[in-house]
């Protein structure tokens, strides 16, 4: 997964910038940012990037991070065998944590403000399993 690029998909423009460039430096990997769940899908659609590292917000105005969840699932087994999907979180509602730690797609819950070292501990524990 060491060549996988970075896609952050986050609404608030600010987020969005931070957060791309702390994947930048901190992981040195590539990164793509999207302001919306559907420019997000429809970039998704057109690629053919391989493995891609998904880091989602969960509330998004139009498509919030659920409803994109339930796109990418609709994706061939092929395609979401190359996507590994966090949530982004700003929220203490825990109704919505809840129901992202236990969607299939998600391997985890990272807390706005991204915290670099917490998405790689999490990187780390996926590829040694």
């Amino acid at each position: 997964m060491s060549a996988a690029a970075v896609w952050v998909v986050d609404d608030n423009e600010i987020d969005l910038t931070v957060n791309r460039r702390l994947v930048e430096v901190g992981l040195s990997r590539t990164v793509r940012g999207f302001r919306d769940g559907t420019s997000f899908l429809e970039a998704l659609e057109d690629s053919d990037a391989g493995e891609l590292i998904v880091l989602l917000d969960i509330m998004m105005p139009g498509l919030d991070g659920f409803a994109v969840l339930e796109r990418i699932e609709a994706l061939p087994p092929e395609r979401l065998a190359t996507l590994t999907v966090f949530m982004l979180s700003a929220t203490l509602d825990p109704e919505e944590l809840q129901l992202a730690e236990s969607h299939p797609l998600v391997e985890g819950i990272l807390e706005k403000p991204l915290d670099v070292h917490a998405l790689r501990q999490w990187l780390a524990s996926l590829r040694s399993t």
